[in-house]
């Protein structure tokens, strides 16, 4: 029978859930690694990160209730924030096809509840311990901020290679109960209760919470001493067949003593056991440190430093803080390794374009290492990036000193300064650094056609070759790729540039970097087909190529329109609404728009003020007069690539009303290199039409009129500039009309390979 129209609409209703599915245009499932009471977990494949993760999506049946999908996201975003060695680290939140899902740690081993159930002798007290502390450790740091487990159990504790890793930190909850009456074998099910909705597994779950009060601290404390109560002892420390009797069994019964089940029991699990176990939760342990000080006193970092000042140990106790965090994490001002490997996460998420998931991994580490130096240049630099200077001076806005060695406070006092800067003299001198340091320095200058640009631009690129090793660690090699192509672009080599760029996009079909950049190139060269399918390949982490494309076109009312349903918190939303303001400018608007009024610093800004300044004085110079650039197509804000050309050709035309006899001729010779470089581009096509027009070509000059009203078919009517154009054709002769109607329609999604 057909599905009714609800049961297609539902949320993930058009996910194949196969090998190969592509969830969040950026994960690849390989295989289902488990079936839980609130979705499925897969091993998936990061092509951005080249990297396997486990990806658990939300139940398309839960995903229709609001309050649950609002509540797995709350908890997953808690989850987040949870940074530790014995916590399995989330990623990054995504959604397919309305499902919301997040990534986590590929962890590999054997689940506690596996190694309990299996054939092997009973846990020895050195692995118990070790175990113990580490779930401790996990549940402390997870409380500090704020995040309580709420289904602790056997289940959700992997034992692997770096000790036990807690598993489904805040994510419990969100499970529905199950139907009807639950059976003998759901004593380890889900329940319901007629006081409210209680989330959890029962035979872990405190008294109170089966009274309807929340989790807690405590909760957690006492799903932990059930748990280690199972580890020493093999079973249960209480039985039922049905939840209500286990509910009367943990009111009424205390649990068979522990050393009646295993004689040589130490005293300190025993107490710890115990105490957890209480069924006040007053009783129990405070804290999972106090509960990690019963079990191991000496684990106290306070009760330590007491012991050893009392042995007349102080220089002892300095010496081992000094080195207790390795020289990797010190010198970052980064507390520790787990920190330093997800900070280093964030960074390759920068590198290979995928900002949003960038940013929200390194707020979260803000919480846990605030005063990085390390943490506040990569933040301050990814918001640089995006050209976002409300986000660059929040994520500068740390008070008192900065932690970490010289050079990193160095580099975070420059990020963070009046306007971003590297610390860097030159190429040789930028080491890790030198693809942003091109970005930021030899790019934008390219335009200046100085002998010393392009010499130093030949200097960087000659370093940028060297060692093709894409492995290597916190190299920027995604972004040491893209600075090579930009350069290659800047010296005059467009096709080298565009096949270049284009072997790294059928490579890497999924990095952002790539793609947009090869969206953006494509669609100056008139690919118009190729621009647009890459600008939807990577739209729902990099959405900057796709509007650019409407703008493109003229469609400016809608392309701000989905500007605006990004909303202002969007990580490109600051980036999207300078270029629109841009282009609005450059379409001939009098005035700014309201969009475009209260811009911060950037190149919109220069060009809607009384004192434009750098490339933005030269595309509003009315007769410049600019050296020739190295090459006619220029890394620039989307719809200015050409601007340096553009203005020698303006400055010509400007000579040849002055009466400069051969003034005319340079202004065909740069149309003519214009128009190579960039065919099908309507700036272009009208520049060529003036250019015809004053040399006695009018035919030409229509038929280049005819090519630019093609690419804006369906642009805004009112554009100053498309109603000018349009005006003009209308006045022309009646063979240019029909030649126009002749014309095949081309538009950013049309041909033009």
């Amino acid at each position: 029978m057909d599905e009714g129209p609800h049961e297609q609409d539902a949320p993930g209703a058009s996910i194949v859930w196969e090998a190969g599915t592509m969830m969040g245009r950026r994960y690849a499932l390989e295989r289902l690694l488990g079936r839980g009471a609130n979705g499925h977990v897969w091993l998936a494949r990061d092509q951005l990160l080249n990297k396997s993760v486990a990806l658990k999506a939300l139940d398309p049946e839960l995903a229709k209730n609001r309050d649950t999908v609002r509540r797995f996201l709350r908890e997953v975003a808690l989850a987040h924030a949870v940074t530790h060695p014995h916590v399995v680290r989330i990623y990054d939140t995504g959604e397919e096809g309305g499902l919301p899902f997040f990534t986590m740690e590929y962890i590999q081993g054997q689940t506690l509840q596996e190694r309990l159930d299996g054939d092997e002798e009973p846990l020895d007290f050195k692995a118990l311990r070790r175990t113990a502390l580490a779930v401790l450790d996990g549940l402390e740091s997870a409380h500090q901020v704020g995040v309580i487990h709420r289904d602790l159990k056997p289940g959700n504790v992997m034992l692997t290679h770096r000790g036990a890793i807690v598993m489904d930190f805040g994510v419990a909850g969100i499970e529905d109960a199950p139907q009807g009456d639950p059976s003998a074998s759901s004593v380890l099910a889900l329940v319901r209760t007629e006081a409210g909705t209680i989330f959890g597994s029962p035979a872990y779950m405190a008294a109170e919470l089966w009274e309807g009060e929340s989790a807690s601290v405590r909760s957690d404390l006492f799903a932990f001493g059930v748990m280690l109560y199972q580890m020493i002892t093999g079973r249960l420390p209480w039985s039922a067949k049905t939840p209500a009797g286990y509910l009367q069994a943990l009111a009424s019964t205390r649990p068979p003593p522990i050393r009646a089940l295993r004689p040589d029991t130490p005293w300190p699990l025993l107490r710890l056991c115990m105490r957890c176990l209480s069924h006040a939760p007053g009783e129990r342990p405070p804290s999972a440190a106090a509960a990690i000080d019963l079990l191991s006193p000496l684990r106290s970092t306070r009760r330590r430093r007491l012991a050893l000042i009392g042995a007349g140990a102080i220089t002892f106790v300095g010496a081992a803080a000094l080195w207790q965090t390795p020289w990797a994490e010190r010198s970052r001002g980064l507390p520790d390794a787990q920190t330093r490997m997800d900070l280093d996460a964030a960074v390759r998420m920068f590198d290979a374009g995928d900002d949003a998931a960038a940013l929200r991994v390194m707020d979260r580490l803000a919480t846990r290492a605030p005063r990085s130096a390390a943490l506040v240049f990569w933040r301050a630099t990814v918001h640089h990036a995006l050209g976002d200077p409300a986000g660059r001076a929040a994520a500068c806005g740390v008070e008192g000193h900065l932690d970490g060695d010289r050079a990193w406070r160095r580099r975070a006092e420059l990020a963070c300064g009046d306007r971003f800067e590297l610390d860097v003299n030159g190429p040789k001198d930028a080491g890790e650094l030198l693809p942003l340091w091109t970005d930021t320095t030899v790019i934008p200058t390219i335009y200046e056609a100085s002998a010393p640009t392009r010499e130093r631009a030949l200097e960087t690129l000659a370093l940028l070759e060297l060692d093709e090793d894409d492995e290597a660690p916190g190299r920027l090699q995604h972004r040491r790729q893209r600075a090579r192509v930009d350069l290659a672009l800047s010296l005059g080599r467009i096709d080298e540039a565009q096949q270049r760029l284009a072997a790294r996009v059928d490579a890497q079909p999924h990095v952002p970097l790539y793609a947009h950049h090869l969206a953006w190139l494509a669609s100056r060269r008139g690919q118009h087909d190729r621009a647009l399918a890459l600008a939807q390949r990577v739209r729902a982490l990099d959405p900057t190529a796709s509007l650019a494309l409407e703008m493109d076109a003229g469609r400016m009312r809608s392309a701000l329109s989905g500007i605006e349903a990004l909303g202002e918190d969007h990580p490109h939303a600051p980036r999207l609404r300078d270029l629109w303001c841009g282009l609005a400018w450059k379409f001939g608007m009098s005035e700014a728009p309201a969009a475009c009024t209260d811009l911060p610093p950037g190149f919109a800004h220069e060009l809607w003020s009384d004192t434009p300044t750098g490339l933005a004085r030269i595309a509003t110079e009315p007769c410049p007069e600019q050296d020739a650039p190295a090459t006619v197509l220029i890394v620039a804000p989307w719809g200015f690539e050409t601007t340096p050309t553009e203005a020698m050709l303006r400055g010509a035309l400007c000579r040849a009303d002055a009466g400069d006899p051969g003034a005319l001729g340079q202004a065909r010779e740069h149309v003519s290199r214009l128009l190579s470089a960039t065919p099908d581009d309507p700036w272009v096509s009208m520049l060529a039409a003036e250019v015809s027009q004053r040399s006695g070509d009018a035919p030409s000059a229509n038929a280049y009129r005819v090519a630019a009203a093609q690419r804006w078919r369906d642009a805004d009517a009112d554009l100053p500039a498309v109603a000018t154009l349009r005006r003009t054709l209308d006045n022309a002769p009646a063979g240019a009309r029909a030649a126009e109607m002749a014309q095949p329609v081309v538009q950013p999604g049309g041909s033009g390979e």
